[in-house]
C-alpha cells in the first residue's frame, strides 16, 4: 500500500529508532527529546504494517460479482423469451417491444441499464402471471430472477465503494508521513543539535540513520543527487 518514497521514509524512521534506542544515554535528562522518540515509535508501529497490505479488489470478489451479472442475465433472458412468446401469441407488440431480450443482449448491459431492464421484465412477469403459467412461468422462476437482481443490485456499487475506500486509506497514510516529517524534522532534528558538541559520535550516527537512501527496485535517484534526510 505504501509507495516506493512512503517506504524508504519509513525505513529511515525506524533506522532513528534503531540508533536511538542503542545509544540512551546522551538523553537520559532530555524528556522532551524521549516523548518525541515515544511519538515516532508509534508512527513507525502504525505505518509498518502497511508495507504487506493492499486495496486491490480480490480476485474472488470480482469472480463473484462476474457469476452474479451471468445469473441476473441467464433467469431474465428466459423470463424475456416466455414473455416474447406470449406477447407474440396475443398480438401485444407493446409488450413483445418490451420482452425483446436475451442473455447476450442483457450481459452486455452497464450494471445500471441491467438492473432496470431486469426489473421491468420481473414487473411485467409478475403482472401477467396467470396466463404465464402455461409457459412455465413458475412462482419458482419469478422468485429466482427477483433473488438474482436483489444480489446484482447490492454488489453493482462495489468498485465505486472500494475506489472510495481507497482515496480515504491513501488520505490517512499521508497524513501519518506528514506527522511523521513533522516530528523528525521540526522536533527530533532540532532538538538533536546540541548534542552535536556534547555527543558529536552519538549526533553523528543519529545524522547517519537520518539519511532517505532508494534501495534497489525502487526509485534511484541520480548519481549527481545526495542522498536526502528525511
Amino acid at each position: 500500500m505504501l509507495t516506493a518514497k512512503q517506504d524508504n521514509r519509513l525505513t529511515a524512521a525506524q533506522n532513528v529508532l534503531l540508533a536511538l534506542g542503542r545509544d540512551a544515554a546522551p538523553y537520559q535528562q532530555d524528556k522532551a527529546l524521549q516523548r518525541a522518540l515515544a511519538e515516532l515509535q508509534q508512527l513507525a508501529d502504525d505505518l509498518t504494517p502497511l508495507r504487506q497490505e493492499t486495496l486491490r479488489p480480490a480476485k474472488g470478489a470480482s469472480a463473484a460479482k462476474t457469476d452474479r451479472r451471468e445469473l441476473l442475465a441467464t433467469s431474465a433472458g428466459e423470463i424475456a423469451g416466455d414473455l416474447y412468446a406470449y406477447a407474440t401469441d396475443q398480438q401485444d407488440r407493446a409488450l413483445q417491444a418490451a420482452a425483446n431480450h436475451s442473455y447476450g443482449t442483457l450481459a452486455r448491459l452497464r450494471a445500471t441499464a441491467l438492473t432496470d431492464v431486469a426489473q421491468h421484465l420481473l414487473d411485467l412477469a409478475t403482472q401477467h402471471s396467470k396466463p404465464l403459467e402455461d409457459y412455465d412461468v413458475t412462482q419458482a422462476r419469478l422468485q429466482e430472477l427477483r433473488e438474482a437482481l436483489a444480489a446484482f443490485d447490492g454488489s453493482k456499487n462495489d468498485p465505486r465503494q472500494q475506489i472510495s475506500e481507497a482515496k480515504a486509506a491513501r488520505l490517512a497514510i499521508k497524513a501519518k508521513f506528514s506527522q511523521l516529517a513533522t516530528l523528525l524534522e521540526d522536533r527530533l532534528d532540532r532538538s538533536l543539535r546540541k548534542y552535536a558538541r556534547s555527543h558529536p559520535d552519538f549526533y553523528q550516527r543519529i545524522q547517519a540513520a537520518r539519511l532517505v537512501i532508494d534501495r534497489k527496485g525502487k526509485q534511484k535517484s541520480s548519481p549527481e543527487t545526495p542522498a536526502k534526510q528525511q
